[in-house]
């Protein structure tokens, strides 16, 4: 009997032992995934469509990335951040099945349901299904891929699926904050080509589809590249040898170069482009319309798109290639189908300096967008851009014909009492829309047609407007609540 009793002892006991050993190995849910490094995909449906996929990846600092992606497996797409433009914290819920992001309101709650496994656009996930936002979505990591079925599906969904936000400039003060620094990187970095250092300064010029190309590179000994292009806006069509002058974007592109083929390349860090309103552009004082830096990092993974740059000697000269722009050559270069390079003595800022001065530029211009006639005629059409070609409601021909040259006393306006009004300080003269052309109570006859005539007196936006079609009289209407501001810059980083 005794010997009964010590066998049922020691069964209960290996029983006990085992339950507790499973218990230590068995994990809660939301700590499997945390505490794994692969890449997690939230998605719900088939995964396409705006905002519909997004990869997540846990980092031991209690941290996540959080980055809206087109489809699985994609390196660049659009960071969630935290109020503070950084990866956000997150949490785990003690019930072993909650995880909590902390974006920027709202916050992410995850709760994760069942294990799953699925197939789908060539790529084999296993994970969890959860609930997010209130409805079923998938959380689940890659454990196979077909690569013939995901690049079709790929090359069939190329185009960008971008995420439209409201446009904001308060990353503005502190987006340097984001740049690499190339001299921090550790990797292997050279200026030396085929036994000779190509250090130096040099310019370019090169062709976007129809728009010239103005570019400056700059190579330091170590290695070390600063890239600036200026991209103007397409030609015009009647005049096509006539450079246009306007801006549309400029690019900056920073680095090291990197030796490969006997050939040196490119390794973009980061790549900086400040974008410019177009129409009615102020060629000495434009407007900026938004700036994005995007970053090559471990952590946050590479958000640069832009074709390969390649460096290697010609006959005569630099060779520079690009699938992004074109040679355009000039008469002295040869028959070499590439992008010259021409040595100089000019120089250009880093990166970091560049986009101080371009960022001083836009607050200055946020403070004060009105000191000329020219000023007036872009902020009215920078204005009107934003809203369906219209200002206040009156539709403006932002590319239509202008005149900025008009002394203001040529505008003297009268009030309801028959009294002068005081002159305008600035004058812009800017074709109606289209289907205004005709005359209508907004435009004013002059020697060389209808015009609006916008003027700004003591920072605050008039239209001349002419009471009787049949008579010289004109009197300056004030914009009511209309204050003269322009439209925000979007300020973002990847």
């Amino acid at each position: 009997m005794k010997s009964k009793h010590i066998i049922r002892y020691i069964i209960i006991l290996i029983l006990t032992l085992t339950a507790m050993t499973g218990c230590k190995q068995a994990k809660p849910l939301n700590q499997q995934v945390a505490q794994s490094n692969a890449n997690w995909y939230l998605y719900q449906g088939d995964a396409n469509g705006r905002g519909n996929l997004m990869q997540l990846h846990f980092y031991s600092d209690q941290t996540v990335s959080v980055k809206t992606i087109s489809w699985f497996n994609r390196k660049s797409g659009a960071n969630l951040l935290n109020s503070s433009f950084g990866n956000p914290t997150y949490r785990l819920n003690k019930d072993g099945k909650e995880i909590i992001i902390n974006t920027t309101p709202p916050r992410m709650v995850i709760a994760l349901k069942n294990s799953y496994q699925e197939t789908i656009h060539g790529y084999t996930l296993k994970g969890y299904t959860v609930t997010y936002q209130g409805n079923k979505w998938k959380l689940g990591k890659i454990t196979h891929t077909n690569a013939k079925v995901a690049q079709a599906y790929q090359k069939k969904h190329r185009h960008h699926q971008a995420i439209k936000v409201a446009a904001s400039d308060k990353l503005g003060s502190t987006l340097m904050k984001h740049v690499v620094d190339p001299n921090q990187v550790k990797a292997a970095k050279t200026a030396q080509l085929d036994g000779k250092s190509i250090a130096g300064e040099y310019n370019y010029r090169a062709m976007q589809a129809n728009s010239r190309v103005y570019g400056h590179l700059s190579i330091a000994e170590n290695g070390i590249f600063t890239n600036t292009v200026y991209i103007h806006a397409p030609q015009s069509k009647d005049n096509p040898d006539v450079d246009n002058p306007v801006i549309m974007q400029q690019q900056t592109l920073s680095g090291y170069l990197t030796s490969l083929y006997g050939k040196l390349y490119f390794k973009p860090l980061n790549l900086l482009k400040i974008s410019y309103f177009t129409g009615g552009q102020n060629i000495d004082n434009p407007a900026i319309k938004a700036i994005n830096l995007a970053t090559d990092t471990k952590k946050y993974g590479n958000n640069i798109e832009q074709k390969r740059w390649r460096l290697e000697w010609g006959k005569n000269d630099l060779l520079l290639y690009n699938k992004d722009f074109q040679p355009w050559a000039s008469a002295d270069e040869g028959d070499e189908v590439a992008i010259h390079l021409h040595s100089t003595e000019q120089s250009t800022p880093k990166l970091p300096e560049q986009y101080n001065q371009i960022y001083q530029h836009y607050l200055n211009l946020q403070k004060q967008p009105v000191a000329s006639n020219a000023d007036l005629r872009q902020y009215v059409a920078a204005v009107a851009s934003k809203h369906h070609s219209a200002i206040a409601g009156i539709g403006v021909n932002i590319n239509g014909k202008f005149s900025i040259t008009q002394p203001a006393s040529n505008y003297l306006g009268v009030d309801r009492s028959g009294q002068k009004q005081a002159p305008m300080q600035y004058l812009a003269l800017m074709e109606p829309a289209v289907l205004q052309e005709k005359k209508n109570a907004h435009t004013v006859t002059t020697p060389e047609g209808e015009f609006l005539i916008f003027g700004i007196s003591a920072n605050k936006l008039y239209l001349l407007e002419q009471p009787d079609s049949d008579s010289n009289t004109v009197t300056w209407a004030p914009f009511r609540n209309f204050p003269v501001q322009l439209p925000q810059a979007n300020i973002t980083w990847n």
